[in-house]
Parts: C-alpha cells; structure tokens; sequence
C-alpha cells in the first residue's frame, strides 16, 4: 500500500523499577504488556473510526537503563476517505496516540479521574466536553470521553498499566517517555486503571404466580429452595417471612410430590458476563399436599335404585 494511503507514528512505552534497571525485562510480564498495547490501539482506532481503518503496531527498539520500548503505528486506510484527515472523520496515527498517552490524553485522564465516573459533562460544541470532578474542570476533546467511556479501550489500559506494575521490581509505567508529553503512572496510582465494572442493566422485573414442586428446601440465610415448574428447575430466594416462620416452627411438613402456589418474582439482568435471571418467592398463597389417595367422585343412586333398609345387596359371584 503506498504511504498516501496511510499514516504513521511512533511512540515510546517504559517499565522502571529495580527489577529493570538492567535492562531487560520478564517476557512473561513483556508478552502480555505488548499485546495489550496492540489491543488498546486497536479498540480505540475502532471506537473513534470504525471499520474504515486498520492498525499496525511494530515494535522497533530499546534502551538501558529501565526497559523502553518504542513502538511505530500504521494506520491504513481507504482511498474514499484519505482527503478527510483534516476533518473530524478520522483521526490520524498520531492524534490517535496523542487521545491515548499524551498530556492531556486517556492515561492522564485517568488518573485525573481515579478511574471513576466524572461528576458532571458538559458539551461545549461539537467536538468539546467540560469535565467536573471533585470540583476540578478540565476541557477535552469529546473523543478522549468516548475512548474513557468504551470497554474494550479500558480493559486493554489495564493490561498495559496496571497488570505490569503489580510485579515486584516494576514500580512506574511512563508513556510518550522522553517528550514534552511524558505522561508517566506510578504503583500507588495503578488501581485506578482497572477496568470498571460494567453497569448492570435491568430488562425484566415482573411479578408473576405460578406452581412449583419442591426439589429440595434450604435453611440457610439465603434460604435459596430449589424447584420446578414442570419443565425447568430453579433456584428461588425465599422472602415470605410469615412462611418461612411457619416452616421453622414446624408448622407445615413437607412431602415429595407437595406444591406450592406462590407470587415470584423474575428479574433479568444484563451484566459484564452475560444475562442473569433471579428468582424470588415473595409471598406463598397455598401450600398443596402431595395426592394421599386416588381422588374417586362417588355419587347418590337414584331412589329406584337403591336397596331396601335391612337388605343386603345381592352380589353375584
């Protein structure tokens, strides 16, 4: 591809601690480290430009003294849109790592920040947002906050900052190490770069009745019962404390084959890991006993068809 159709830049990483003074470094820390940087290139080139670029990452060189890597990243791109580098459409290699490790870029935000919510943003125009934090306001670019803001750009940011400072002998990472734009993140800083947990969003919460045979019965604190509506088993919080009062009182036995008729309440969560589905009893209306004999309907015969008083009935064998 030739080079007006992409753009290049460089930039330098460093690791320092007495463990790398020299020189070298574990490739099981280094491994990781590098894939995370590639990774974190990547998913903020996607969050800020789509499909409509590729990343390369090289690795070119290092020097003593602590351990530094510098690092050249191609940005590819395709030919409808190689005039709009002067707009806001795409951002270019070097604005990309500028959002990412420069002096006002997503490593110091986050530090900044302490890897929290801001209290307050504001949009200034199109392209600018007014952070409040602890009643400190910065001025960003609204791409630095979509980078803060997306998932996959902050798991990558810890793995390429906090993981390797939770080594013994690796003290400090310094990014852009060197420039007037060296941004560097110290051990005692390194919490603040785990990735947050992601919000959990509530899709259902809904009371419904419903009957359940009981599987088996719990008496621990979360009092969790298991049962089965006849087609799929659960776990359920049981929360009906007149209920369970009765069952610890010894006031209901139970039997296999009892049911219960009870309020329950569903609800669906979507989380980090996937959705999760809870069940809570909240009030149980009846308690059905298991069948003790078969249930017969005996009915009256009609007056000519009954003995007459004093007669027994003549059976024929």
């Amino acid at each position: 591809m030739a080079d007006a159709d992409m753009s290049k830049a460089q930039f330098t990483v460093a690791y320092d601690g007495a463990a790398l003074k020299g020189g070298t470094m574990s490739v099981r820390d280094l491994a990781p480290a590098l894939l995370a940087i590639g990774q974190l290139i990547d998913a903020a080139n996607h969050t800020l430009n789509g499909e409509e670029t590729k990343i390369t990452v090289n690795v070119r060189a290092t020097q003593p003294g602590c351990f530094s890597i510098t690092l050249e990243v191609i940005q590819s791109y395709s030919q409808q849109i190689i005039n709009m580098f002067a707009g806001t459409d795409v951002t270019a290699a070097a604005n990309l790592l500028a959002l990412l490790g420069g002096a006002k870029g997503l490593i110091w935000l986050t530090k900044r920040l302490h890897g929290g919510k801001p209290d307050k943003i504001e949009r200034i125009d199109a392209d600018t947002v007014k952070i409040t934090h602890d009643k400190e306001v910065m001025v960003v670019p609204l791409k630095l906050i979509r980078l803060y803001q997306d998932i996959a750009v902050r798991a990558a940011v810890e793995h390429v900052v906090y993981d390797p400072l939770q080594t013994d002998g690796i003290d400090q990472f310094i990014a852009f190490q060197g420039s007037a734009e060296e941004v560097s993140v110290s051990s005692n800083e390194a919490e603040s770069f785990k990735q947050p947990d992601e919000e959990e969003q509530t899709l259902l919460d809904d009371v419904r009745r419903s009957a359940f045979s009981i599987v088996s019965l719990a008496f621990k604190d979360d009092n969790k019962w298991r049962l089965h509506d006849g087609n799929n088993q659960i776990s359920a919080t049981i929360s009906d404390e007149e209920f369970l009062g009765r069952v610890n009182r010894n006031d209901i036995s139970f039997s296999k084959g009892d049911v219960l008729i009870c309020d329950v309440r569903v609800k669906q969560t979507q989380t980090s890991n996937g959705l999760r589905t809870e069940y809570t009893v909240e009030r149980v209306i009846e308690h059905k006993l298991a069948a003790r004999q078969l249930s017969l309907k005996i009915e009256e015969a009609a007056p000519e068809q009954r003995p007459p008083e004093g007669r027994a009935l003549d059976w024929e064998a």
